[in-house]
């Protein structure tokens, strides 16, 4: 025979189990109706695909745009093996040339049959170290300006938590400095140094600023042939009332036809959140037309605040 006491918490096991029940109903039947999402939280990763319809050509390059002339692609280097690659050798020839800047400054190294040739990047110098035998040379390159274009756009979109506005700011600055290869001949082979910065800020209805995001890509290429580097750079300006949860550099493409740098944030405020993503490419023929150097998503949590998901 059951207590009065068991008897009552029989009636609390049975109450709560209809509040649990009635609310798992609630939230598939009613919910979508509402416009809840029933998944709280989008992932934190935006797939971004990049193509180009412009045709690989210097006359649809920025070279050709800025009147530089085309390099000779018959002549080739071997492969630039970054320093994770080469940490013993690198550090070797750095040490002999008395070069102590920091890793991520070290653009990378060729290996001649007969000779070594280093590169660095020093405060936008190029920073050339040859070892040919037990001789170590040493050469600063100043880049010269191939060309520079600045561009803008505006664009409203309508968002889960309002309407906002949206405008671009993107330029491109071509530099160019030609390496000093080892003898014989006394040759020379340009190497081009591309930068693109893509800052995109975030309005508002009302016009205030909720995020300015800037986004920096370095690459250095070997014109026709590959893109030897890529460094990544990212800055954000954020409204107070939102809170950065994470933030993402990655790099592909080196050594390849085509470089990719993608800067991917997350943001969040109460319970809502936003995930922004960039993309910004240079290709081998360094093209005119990028396309889309950017892609977005945003999305609503109900059951969570701040960065929880």
């Amino acid at each position: 025979m059951n207590s009065p006491d068991n008897k009552k918490w029989e009636r609390i096991v049975v109450a709560v189990s209809c509040v649990i029940i009635v609310t798992a109903v609630a939230t598939n039947i009613i919910s979508p109706w509402w416009g809840v999402p029933i998944g709280t939280c989008g992932p934190d990763t935006i797939p971004m695909n990049y193509s180009s319809e412009i045709q690989p050509t210097f006359e649809m390059s920025f070279l050709h745009e800025f009147g530089e002339r085309e390099p000779d692609r018959n002549l080739t280097l071997p492969p630039l093996m970054l320093y994770e690659q080469k940490q013993q050798i690198i550090d070797t020839l750095m040490a002999q040339a008395h070069i102590d800047d920091p890793q991520d400054s070290i653009i990378g190294l060729y290996e001649f049959p007969d000779a070594l040739l280093l590169l660095v990047d020093q405060n936008n110098n190029i920073t050339e170290v040859l070892g040919t035998g037990d001789k170590i040379q040493t050469f600063s390159l100043t880049p010269v300006m191939v060309g520079n274009r600045y561009y803008e756009s505006n664009e409203t979109a309508d968002l889960q938590h309002g309407a906002h506005n949206f405008s671009y700011e993107n330029s491109v600055a071509i530099t160019r400095v030609n390496l000093i290869l080892p003898p014989p001949g006394n040759m020379t082979h340009p190497l081009y140094i591309v930068n693109k910065t893509h800052t995109g800020h975030d309005l508002y209805p009302d016009g205030r600023s909720l995020a300015a995001v800037t986004t920096t890509g370095r690459f250095y290429v070997i014109y026709g042939q590959r893109v030897e580097r890529v460094i990544g750079t990212s800055a954000i300006i954020l409204d107070p009332a939102w809170k950065q949860c994470s933030s993402q550099i990655e790099i592909s493409g080196e050594g390849s036809g085509e470089g990719e740098m993608k800067y991917t944030i997350k943001l969040a405020r109460s319970s809502e959140r936003m995930l922004k993503a960039r993309l910004i490419t240079t290709g081998a023929y360094i093209q005119v037309v990028e396309g889309n150097m950017g892609s977005g998503s945003q999305w609503k949590s109900r059951d969570s605040t701040g960065c929880s998901c």
